[in-house]
């Protein structure tokens, strides 16, 4: 008998949860909760993997900015073992001038770097985009996309970088200017593995030759 009313209160207890869930009440049975549970969990894991994934990606991302100023500063120090030491030992390079869209080794960059090193001195680099509104410099370094969507990424690995070159030309004395954007491609290792660049290498002559 005894058996008999709990099986009779426990079925009540259901069919009076089961009109509460049609009446808009909370649903109170195990199952609903369990999934619950579980799909909070999954959002929580899920946030708290993309902020470990920002966290890390922001790390590559300062750790190679950091190999980028090195490079400048070797350039500026005429150090040119060192800057060579930031590269692959297959890494390319697409340089400034118009060569039909041929990269190069990291022997022709090389000739290239000393050129510059053989013939200007108190080489200095300005980081920064100015968009002539006055106010800071906008930012030099920049990786990721937003648009378009198709091809978007958070990668940083591939950075832009902005800003001005100034140096002097040792033979004539000429100060010279130069905006500049580079391209560089990272590795897992941290290694330069594709540098491009962009900047005016016929104003360079201009400025020296100007009265």
């Amino acid at each position: 008998m005894k058996r008999l009313l709990i099986i009779f209160f426990v079925s009540i207890f259901f069919m009076s949860c089961e009109d509460s869930k049609k009446d808009g009440w909370p649903n109170y049975f195990p199952e609903a909760k369990v999934k619950a549970a579980a799909a909070a969990a999954e959002k929580q894991m899920a946030a708290a993997a993309e902020k470990q994934m920002k966290i890390k990606n922001q790390a590559i991302f300062d750790r190679n900015i950091a190999s980028i100023r090195a490079f400048v500063q070797a350039f500026a120090d005429k150090d040119l073992d060192a800057q060579m030491a930031l590269f692959s030992d297959t890494a390319m390079w697409s340089p400034p001038q118009y060569n039909g869209n041929v990269w190069v080794d990291m022997e022709a960059m090389r000739e290239a770097l000393q050129y510059y090193h053989d013939n200007f001195e108190d080489i200095t680099f300005k980081e920064g985009i100015d968009l002539g509104m006055g106010g800071d410099l906008q930012p030099a370094f920049w990786s990721g996309s937003v648009y378009p969507t198709g091809t978007a990424t958070s990668v940083p690995n591939n950075i832009r970088i902005y800003g001005t070159w100034k140096t002097t030309h040792i033979e004539s004395g000429k100060e010279v200017y130069n905006k500049w954007y580079g391209l560089m491609f990272f590795n897992e290792d941290g290694k330069i593995t594709r540098f491009t660049d962009w900047f005016d290498v016929n104003g360079i002559q201009v400025q020296i030759d100007a009265e």
